[in-house]
């Protein structure tokens, strides 16, 4: 999500909604992500720990392990068992994440009287923001059910297990995905036939209506969640979760994370300018306007909200190139071959190359050792030839990395997204606009450290916010500090953000 996306789609939302929360509450309008990559997992654990990956140790969605020998996913964790499902692939924990959550304190600053929640279709966006304490419960797509680990409890809630027996998943892929309004009136987006989309499997092209029904009975349960549907089944859940929970009933705060998924999804494969995300954006709308409704319903004023994103988003590549704006897709699988090449002709030995996972470049320690070769040297002729390669921007060495200190801003953005034990030897990163081959796969991407991956939404609402906006240059890793203060508790153990509570001044006296 993109500030600008929910402006050029203003107009067309309700009253109660990102309407509300933006002219009731107070925006941040010039809110970034200060690391770079820009994925999803590194998003949500940097919202909650106050802090970059460089700290907090989520890399990316997977990443390379050297220990191991093979890329982990960031949430995968091989000691539990998956509560409420068959599945392998809810055997999740968060046990890569290094530092405390603004979760994990609340919990522990009220001796572990405060519940912590985090919801989500996705497993990540549900796991990172509940921390290490708290609970999580994400949707499984073999079974439409929402699931936890082991790691949190041994048996599904009541409440859940009720939620889960209502179906609501079957019920919300049995109907067709139309638009909700005539097609022409979505002028501030392409024509629905385009040619920048990916259509879903078994579909001849991307345009509405989207046979759901049909659909599903091909991809499954996991469909629904690259619908406008997923996000209203996560609703449907945030309330149930707010009564079986009781949450907010007793003398201690609570929190609850609410990751609505879907304008990834469905921007991922249509792209930003498409139809479909647009009449995503406008069903999310009355989705934030049903959750602000009942929130206020059940607390009146004594809630606090802040809305933000893990991530934006940049064009569809196809898109750009035909309207002559500079852009390519970065060939990864042969940059890494002609890597090895490169290699073997300079030290006679390819496989000192380990790996070349998102855009890292993992040397092989133990044959470099073996060979007396000096890792410096190998990392700076690697980051030669890689700025050579077309559509590369930068190249840097671990070691620069470091042990060194920049006052260019996408070199800094490079390093606080670098961990020195678990990051590659050498780091890339691309021309604007460029984006890895995915294939075919995606339509639009994300990742770069350029304004339309990083800067995004940051707007609160509620308990003692005032109505106003700021153009002040804030981070996301400021937003758990800013809860501490709020809140009157520890910071997380790996805060580099700053509270910006200051700047939350009434309209008029911020004139």
């Amino acid at each position: 999500m993109r500030l600008d996306t929910l402006y050029r789609f203003w107009h067309r939302f309700g009253d109660d909604g990102f309407r509300k929360l933006f002219d009731e509450g107070f925006s941040f309008e010039n809110a970034s992500f200060d690391y770079m990559p820009t994925f999803t997992a590194p998003g949500h654990a940097s919202i909650y720990t106050g802090t970059t990956p460089a700290v907090h140790g989520i890399l990316a969605n997977a990443w390379y392990v050297r220990e191991l020998k093979q890329t982990t996913y960031v949430t995968d964790d091989p000691s539990v068992s998956a509560v409420g499902s068959e599945s392998q692939a809810s055997r999740m924990s968060p046990r890569w994440m290094l530092t405390t959550t603004i979760g994990d304190e609340l919990w522990m600053h009220t001796n572990e009287r405060a519940k912590v929640i985090g919801l989500a279709l996705k497993d990540r966006s549900a796991i990172l923001p509940a921390g290490h304490t708290g609970a999580a419960y994400w949707l499984d797509e073999s079974t439409g059910r929402f699931v936890t680990s082991t790691w949190y409890r041994d048996e599904l809630p009541d409440w859940l297990k009720e939620f889960n027996a209502r179906g609501l998943t079957e019920r919300y892929l049995a109907q067709p995905w139309e638009p909700l309004l005539p097609l022409e009136e979505y002028v501030e987006s392409l024509p629905d036939d385009n040619p920048y989309e990916v259509p879903f499997a078994g579909e001849d092209r991307p345009v509405f209506p989207h046979d759901l029904p049909t659909l599903a009975r091909a991809r499954g349960f996991g469909l629904v969640a690259y619908t406008p549907f997923g996000d209203e089944l996560l609703t449907e859940l945030a309330l149930a979760a707010l009564d079986g929970e009781s949450l907010g009933r007793r003398d201690v705060p609570d929190l609850l994370s609410i990751s609505y998924s879907a304008p990834d999804n469905i921007g991922h494969r249509f792209g930003p300018m498409s139809v479909e995300v647009q009449d995503t954006y406008l069903r999310l709308d009355r989705q934030i306007a049903r959750l602000l409704g009942e929130l206020e319903k059940r607390y009146g004023r004594d809630v606090l909200v802040f809305l933000t994103s893990d991530h934006g988003t940049g064009h569809v590549p196809g898109y750009l190139a035909d309207r002559s704006i500079p852009v390519g897709e970065f060939r990864d699988r042969a940059v890494g071959e002609a890597l090895r090449r490169f290699v073997e002709e300079r030290y006679g030995d390819a496989d000192l190359i380990e790996a070349f996972h998102n855009q890292q470049v993992f040397l092989d320690r133990e044959r470099l050792r073996a060979a007396g070769i000096d890792r410096r040297r190998i990392e700076e002729d690697i980051a030669h030839f890689l700025l050579e390669q077309e559509g590369v921007a930068g190249a840097i060495t671990g070691t620069a990395l470091r042990f060194g200190s920049f006052s260019d801003p996408h070199r800094a953005r490079l390093q606080r997204g670098f961990h020195p034990r678990r990051s590659g030897d050498v780091v890339v990163w691309m021309e604007p606009h460029w984006i890895s081959d995915f294939g075919g796969r995606v339509a639009a991407m994300h990742g770069s450290p350029f304004s339309y991956d990083t800067r995004v939404p940051l707007v609160w609402y509620g308990w003692t916010v005032p109505a106003g906006r700021t153009t002040e240059p804030v981070h996301i890793t400021d937003i758990a500090p800013t809860l501490a203060v709020f809140l009157r508790t520890p910071f997380p153990s790996g805060t580099t953000g700053t509270p910006i509570n200051h700047l939350m001044r009434p309209a008029a006296l911020a004139k």
